[in-house]
Parts: structure tokens; sequence; C-alpha cells
């Protein structure tokens, strides 16, 4: 169905599987289309009676019931007991532990709320549940010469009664309480009473926005506009289906409630508002996004001033309202259209690339901010020239002087706008005819308008043996069994927080030699699957994680599962707890501790301890074992050895030749863990040692690594001096100098 046809808003044919009433407009049509009829059967929709029955053991839909023998009603408290039910176990003397014995009710009841008659094919509801009768066959069981209604419903005078017309309220599903009235039962009262607090009531209105009276694991959606239900449907089928997200019945009715008082005729206009609580809150803006992304695409997202990034295939949104101009509006939509298709994607994760693009788009906010102080208000680009961009880098510099923007925020304010504008050009946006056509050719950032970086710091975000010590005495405190081991994990592999979080849960392989590798996905850098020797400390950990989470989720596949699931919107387990609740756990884990002293005994800054420190601790540890920056530019994954020579500094205590074994092979060296010996000596250091002269790469050995304001250290041989014993190389094989040598 066409944009336009939906724009129409013509009444036609569709969405059967949705409503009885199948002449609806056509955008509600569409919105029904979408809708998995599938997903509408295991929600228990009738589309009869719009109502919402979900099974109480849907593990995403369902709510929690009494454990009293035949009762269904809904018992939120933590024993699991109505308060009918702990009604009756008080009248007998029992305990909640005694449920067991608590005899089951008279009567099965469906849940809160009126079933039918008992009376045998009378479709009227009951009055009370003590009785089981409506109240036609109540009154003729006083009339009649009966002792019970066991006798009542054997008389030959009792009779089925067709049912009641439903209430007039439009959200209610009940029947009036007699034929002659209009409201039932308890709708009848509420009407008393809002008449006595309020005798002018519109008793139209009132019976249009009152809400249907609640019941266990029942939405009424009767008096919403067709849209409207649509949009709560499909809504409901993509928090199930997307987000995996459990969804509480009462919340759901109080929101269609709201939702109906208001009288929204799409849901997409609907504000929550301030006062709500955050489960309110969350599942409103979940049903909103959803319902507006139904019938969204990017040929009809990029036509709007606030784009839903959900739609690209990223998170979050990105607002262009904050752009004055036209012209730079339209050209940063362009430009932000060309850039988000480049951007990586991980299903199920947030990234970065919404956030990457807003940063760009508050960049031009400013720079349109700064060009409206023009008398034209910068509509017109071929106006612009350096003048005003030179009054748009003042503009920055004195933000920063004041305060209100970082050094680096500038620095990056710059470096955004002119690739934006470098970006603009290249498309062509700037040629006759185009959204920027005659934007001056000086009207670019150079590489000299950009202030110069400051000069990286040395590293020294490592946290002292001393204190990691102190750290691994207190790791019993943990409480929960996936914090503890996620930082564990982090301790030993020095692994980043969010390649910890994402460990499947087939993580632990063995080598040729029988020797634990862990395997982890790189996803900063795109390199999945890479391998990390590891101890057999860390590999029990992971072992003993393996078997928590297989007890708890015994019946998802193993190629499925995570090695940290969360415990919130994960009932299968295929969820990992995410690299924000690591780090609030290690926080409020490192906060609990004592004080920390230093092997100086000088007190520890606590909020250096963070979860990418160990990351640094774990290259410091190597560079102190010996270990060449080569291998441990491959330990730490990274792809360029300038990225791996920030993360360690240099000691003169440390000797790389006493621990030679270490530059033979990748091994990982814990912090828990002793590091193995060789028994061969220094021979593979000779190996080494040859291989790199031949290759001419020096510069890999970690002695002397070229750090900025570090002085050089002396050379130190790698291999022992020939003893005086061994006879000297014969004149015969000397060598021969190199083309190009000079002898001295």
């Amino acid at each position: 169905m066409s944009a336009a046809a939906v724009r129409a808003g013509a009444v036609v044919v569709g969405g059967v599987h949705v409503f009885a009433d199948t002449r609806i407009d056509r955008h509600a049509a569409a919105i029904a289309a979408v809708i998995d009829p599938a997903f509408l059967a295991e929600a228990g929709w009738d589309p009869t009676r719009k109502v919402l029955s979900f099974d109480p053991e849907h593990p995403l839909l369902g709510r929690p019931v009494c454990r009293a023998a035949g009762c269904s009603t809904s018992a939120q408290a933590a024993s699991r007991i109505c308060f009918s039910c702990c009604r009756r176990l008080a009248e007998r003397g029992l305990g909640e532990d005694e449920i067991a014995s608590l005899p089951p009710r008279a009567r099965q009841r469906t849940g809160r709320g009126p079933d039918t008659c008992v009376v045998d094919g009378c479709r009227r509801e009951w009055e009370s549940a003590s009785s089981g009768l409506c109240r036609a066959h109540a009154d003729q069981l006083r009339a009649l010469p009966v002792t019970d209604v066991e006798e009542f419903l054997a008389h030959r005078q009792t009779r089925p009664l067709p049912p009641c017309a439903p209430c007039a309220v439009a959200a209610c599903t009940r029947q009036r309480r007699h034929p002659d009235g209009l409201y039932c039962g308890a709708h009848q009262q509420r009407l008393r009473n809002a008449l006595a607090c309020d005798p002018h009531l519109d008793e139209t209105r009132w019976r249009a926005v009152e809400p249907a009276i609640g019941r266990g694991g029942e939405v009424s959606l009767r008096g919403l506009a067709p849209l409207v239900v649509a949009e709560l449907l499909v809504g409901l089928q993509q928090r199930c289906r997307i987000n995996a997200v459990k969804t509480d019945d009462a919340v759901l009715r109080a929101l269609c409630n709201d939702v109906r008082h208001r009288q929204v005729s799409s849901l997409t206009h609907y504000d929550p508002g301030d006062d709500r609580d955050l489960e309110f809150t969350g599942l409103a803006n979940c049903l909103i996004g959803h319902a507006r992304r139904a019938l969204s695409s990017p040929e009809t997202e990029v036509a709007q001033d606030e784009w839903d990034l959900t739609v690209f295939g990223h998170h979050g949104t990105v607002s262009f309202t904050g752009i004055s101009q036209t012209w730079l509006r339209e050209s940063a939509k362009r430009w932000a259209a060309d850039d988000l298709p480049k951007r990586r994607v991980r299903p199920g994760r947030r990234t970065s690339a919404g956030l990457t693009v807003r940063h760009h788009i508050g960049c031009l906010v400013r720079l349109s901010e700064s060009l409206c102080m023009r008398d034209d208000r910068g509509e017109h680009p071929a106006a612009l020239g350096r003048a005003d961009m030179e009054a748009f880098l003042h503009r920055l510099a004195y933000l920063e002087s004041v305060g209100q923007i970082s050094g680096d925020a500038r620095i990056r304010a710059c470096r955004e706008v002119r690739a934006v504008l470098a970006r603009i050009r290249a498309m062509g946006l700037t040629r006759p005819g185009g959204l920027a056509a005659g934007l001056g050719e000086d009207f670019v950032i150079g590489q000299a308008d950009v202030p110069a970086e400051p000069e990286p710091a040395e590293p020294n975000r490592d946290l002292p043996p001393e204190i990691m010590r102190q750290l691994c005495t207190h790791l019993d405190e943990l409480t929960s069994p996936v914090m503890r081991t996620g930082i564990e994990l982090a301790i030993d592999t020095g692994r980043r927080p969010e390649e910890i979080c994402e460990l499947d849960y087939d993580c632990l392989t063995r080598d040729d030699d029988g020797q634990p590798v862990l395997i982890y996905d790189n996803h900063k850098a795109n390199r999945p699957a890479r391998r990390l020797p590891i101890g057999e400390q860390t590999a029990a950990v992971i072992l003993a994680q393996q078997q928590r989470v297989r007890a708890r989720y015994p019946h998802t596949p193993v190629g499925e599962l995570k090695l940290l699931p969360t415990d919130r919107r994960n009932p299968g387990g295929r969820r990992a707890v995410t690299g924000f609740s690591l780090a609030f756990a290690h926080r409020i884990w490192v906060d609990r501790m004592p004080v920390l002293h230093t092997a100086d005994g000088v007190e520890y800054d606590k909020a250096k301890i963070v979860l990418y420190a160990y990351r640094h601790s774990y290259a410091q540890r190597h560079a102190d074992a010996g270990v060449p920056v080569e291998v441990l530019r491959e330990l730490l994954s990274h792809r360029k050895l300038e990225t791996t020579s920030g993360y360690y500094r240099v000691r003169d205590a440390v000797r790389p030749a006493r621990q030679p074994h270490l530059a033979a092979s990748p091994s990982a060296v814990g912090f828990r863990a002793r590091p193995p010996r060789s028994r061969r000596g220094r021979r593979p250091v000779r190996r080494v040692r040859r291989t790199i002269q031949r290759q001419g790469r020096r510069r890999c050995l970690p002695v002397p690594v070229p750090l900025r304001r570090l002085r050089p250290l002396r050379h130190r041989r790698l291999l022992p001096a020939r003893s005086a014993c061994l006879p000297r190389r014969p004149a015969a094989h000397q060598r021969t100098p190199a083309r190009g040598h000079r002898p001295r």
C-alpha cells in the first residue's frame, strides 16, 4: 500500500484477523497487515470483544497465579497466594506453608470477575461467586421452596435465560445488571459515586472514557480508535519478538485506560507525561516507538526533520531541527544518509554510530548558530566566505575560554565540521542547482585551523601489583556469580568490558598441547573469533560459570547461550549483560572495600580502579615479563604497534632476558598464575633474535621502546657473553661487508 493511500485515510476492507468489523481506514489496515495472526493467537486476542486474554504460563505476557488448588487469581505477593485464599487459610488456622492442605474451591473460577450463571444453558453473568447465579435466577431461588442451589438447579421451573445487553460503558466487557438498565453492577455504583462528586457530570463522555472493570490477565481495548488498537497490538508484538521484554498486564491495562481517557486518535500523539513511574513510561515509549516504525522505511524517514535511527539499523534518534538554515539542514540530512550505511551494525547491541552522527549534527548546530549572527541569517550559501568561518572558529575559542566546552570538544568540532563540508562538496551539493549551490571555496576549515592536539601522557593507567593483590582478596564479596566471573575474567585476560560481556557459552577450548584457550570477538576492530591463551585457574572459572548457566537454561541450545546472561528480559539466556551493568557492579564492589594502600603506605584513589584499567595492567605485566611488543600486540588484538606501546611503559629494573621463554610463544601471564619456565634455557631467544635481525625489525623488541620524553635505555645483551675457552671464528669465515658498507 502506497504512502499516499495511507495518508488519504479512506475506508477500506482489511484486517480480518484483527478487527471483527473490517471496514477501517487505510492507515489502520496497513498496520493490521503487519500483525502476525500467530502472535494474536498466543496473546489471546478476541476480535469481537476486543480483549486480550494472556496465558498465565506465557514467558513474556504471563502472570503469577495463586498456588492454591483450583484458584487462577493473580497473586503478585512473594508468597504467590491471593487475598481470597489468604482469608481461607486464616479461617482454617493454616499457614502459608500449608497451602497444599487448603481444599479446592467448590466452584472453579477463570479469574477475578463474574463468570456465566451455573444454570445449564444460561448465558447471563452471576451476581455473586458464592451462589453462582445470575440476578434473575437468584430472585427465583428466593421465591421457590428450595433449600440450596443444588436443589434449585434440579427444579423443573429453572430455565436458562438469554444474555443481557452489554454495559453502556464503551470499555466494559460485562453485561448489564438488569435488562432494563444501562450499566453493569460495578459501573452503576461508579456512576452513583461520580454524580455525588459532580452533579453536572457529562454522562455521555463518562461512558466513553470510563475504564473497564479490571480482571487478571485481561486487557480491554474497547473504546479505543481502530488505529490505536492496531498500533497497540503491533507494538506489543514487536516488544515481545524484538525486545523480548516481559509485559505486566496491570501496567498495560493502565496505559490503555489513560489513552482512552485522553481520547487520542493515534498512539504517536500520546505523551505519557513526567509524573509516571519508570515501568509505565518504558512501556509507553516502547509501544509508541514500534507503532511509529510499523510503516516507516529509510525512504520515508529521510524526509523528516527527526530521524529514528532504528529504521537505518542503528539505535537512538537524531534531530536536525536545531539547524536554522534550510540549505545547511538539508545538506546535513544528505550527509547523514550517506554516512549511516558505512557504519557497522551489531544485531541486538547498541553501537556508537548513532552517537557519532548526533555529534556531527551537534557541531553543525553550533555552525548554524554562528551563521545566524549575519544579517541574512546565513540563508544564502553563495554569500558565505572566510570571514564567516573565522567567526565560527572564534566562537568555539570563546566557548572554551568560558568553560562551556572542553578543549577536546573544540578540536572535535573543528574536525567534524571540516569533514562534513568536505563531504558535501564531494557529493556535488555545491554545484549549480544543488542544495548548497554557490558555497564559497574559502568557506572551509583548513588543517591549520584545527587547534593542536596535546601530546598523550605517558601510560599510567595500570594498577600497582599490591593494589591488584588487595582486589583479589575481596573477590568473595561479590554476591552475583555472573558479575564475579566477569570481573575475574577482566583481571586475568585483560579483555575489554564489552568483549567479556559478549563471550559465548562455548568460549573455552584447548590447543594441540592441551592448554586452555579463550575464544572472543574483538568488536571494536571487527576481528571475530580471536584466540587468547589463558591459565588453568581462569579456565576453571569459565567451567564453573558454564555449569551454572546450563543449570539455569537447560532447554536452550548451547550455541545460543551466553556465558554471562543477564537476569533482565532474558527468558532463554540468549542476552548477555551489558558493559554498563558490569561496570556498575564493579564500582559498587570497589567502593565498599576498605582503604587501599600502595607499597609505600599511601592511600590509593579508588576512582582509578575501573574495568579498563585491568587491560592496561595486563599489558604492563607482560611487558615486565619480557614479552616482545610484537607478541603483546597480538595478545591485545591490536593492529598497530603504536597502539600497543601506549598501554605500558618500560621500566629500568625489568630485564626482558630474564624470562626469555615468553618471547618464543604468545603465552598469557595471568595475575594469579605463575609464568611457565622454559626447559631449554635461552635457545628460544637466540632463534627469535636471529629472525628479528633477518627481518630488520629490531624495534619490535621491548628494549628500547621509543616513547616520548623517555631517555633511551642502555643496550643489554640478550645472550650471555662468549666464554673465553671457546675458539674464535676462523679468519676464512669472516663476515662479508654488506653492500654499501664503508670500513672505518
